[in-house]
């Protein structure tokens, strides 16, 4: 895995999603990001779309907490896994990503509700099952 890459991930979720340290968007993510699965796919592009989806987020939980568990990085792509908590309730999710000049330029993310009981909630991941 490409270290760097690994290092960013875990930056952009700490600062931007759980201390809502939303100015780090501009430091992490392109000026023409996209988003292609948002909350908010086609409203806002560029760094003001994570913005504006890590504010909506943490204002209607305010508890928020979003943890990677995964990260899987080959330049110019990387795959984070991750499960958020808030409000009293989870979800799971996969995030890929495409690179460019240093900066996360787009990505595409798939979330569910992972079964009470399930650690790891990812429907796609048989654990070798």
């Amino acid at each position: 895995m490409d270290e760097l890459t690994g290092v960013r991930v875990h930056r952009a979720v700490e600062a931007i999603w759980n201390r809502g340290d939303l100015d780090e968007a501009d430091r992490l993510f392109a000026a023409g990001y996209v988003d292609h699965g948002g909350l908010i796919p086609d409203l806002v592009s560029g760094p003001e779309a994570v913005k504006l989806g890590a504010a909506l987020a943490r204002a209607a939980f305010p508890d928020l907490r979003v943890e990677v568990e995964a990260v899987r990085a080959e330049p110019p792509a990387v795959e984070v896994r991750w499960r958020a908590r808030g409000g009293g309730g989870t979800l799971a999710g996969t995030t890929l990503g495409r690179l460019a000049g240093g900066r996360i330029a787009e990505s595409w993310t798939a979330w569910w509700e992972p079964p009470r009981g399930d650690r790891r909630g990812n429907p796609h991941d048989r654990g070798g099952r």
